[in-house]
């Protein structure tokens, strides 16, 4: 089983990437601020995936984006 880790820091050390982590730990405001590290990857369908067979674990998951999510060089139109 993965060691437990700050998720802040351990989410860090993926830019461009899905982080999916298993909360162990939330602050006095819910927050997540400790979890086990599934998964990682640039395929949001991979990090879907490892996520759909860990349901129901710890405190629940965190998926999340670590990055910009529109490149810079890119423009959102509404």
């Amino acid at each position: 089983m993965p060691e437990v880790v700050d998720i802040a820091e351990e989410s860090r050390k993926h830019p461009d990437e899905w982080v999916l982590f298993e909360v162990t730990e939330v602050d006095k405001s819910d927050e997540p601020v400790k979890g086990r590290l599934l998964c990682h990857s640039r395929s949001r369908d991979e990090i879907h995936e490892v996520a759909m067979r860990h349901r129901g674990a710890g405190l629940g998951l965190l998926t999340e984006f670590v990055g910009d999510p529109v490149p810079a060089d890119t423009y959102v139109v509404l």
